[in-house]
């Protein structure tokens, strides 16, 4: 694996990190908390829908998003990189504020910029009802 290759993979493993820590109901997302880890401009696809982001708009979608999320994980089954960015095939456990647990399969295709932060975000993912067995953690 080159240089760039890993220095992709650990940016993919510091962004579920940061989502870990801020992708609850209880923290208050700020332009420069989200600038931490997303370019000033970055392209958002998501199931079908695309977008150009910002941190502002981009802080407007996450507010609503994480709204109801106590915690958030993910279990990583299969990972690629190159030197343009990053695949990762995941299950997302999503832990509600009601107590309800909701379960995502998804594949993330992630690209920084030179600074190291999301230039683009593209996921499928979809919502599972069981658990993935002999699944990498």
């Amino acid at each position: 694996m080159t240089a760039n290759a890993q220095r992709n993979l650990q940016l993919a493993q510091q962004l579920l990190d940061w989502n870990r820590r801020n992708l609850r109901h209880d923290v208050a997302l700020t332009p420069a908390l989200i600038a931490e880890r997303f370019a000033p401009r970055f392209t958002v696809f998501a199931n079908g829908r695309s977008y150009a982001a910002d941190h502002g708009n981009d802080q407007r979608f996450l507010e609503g998003f994480k709204a109801t999320i106590a915690s958030i994980d993910y279990r990583i089954h299969e990972t690629g990189a190159d030197d343009a960015g990053v695949v990762l095939a995941m299950r997302a456990t999503v832990r509600r504020v009601h107590g309800a647990t909701d379960l995502f399969d998804a594949m993330l295709l992630l690209r920084f910029d030179e600074a190291g932060q999301v230039a683009l975000w593209h996921e499928v993912d979809v919502r599972s009802e069981s658990e993935v067995v002999g699944a990498a953690v």
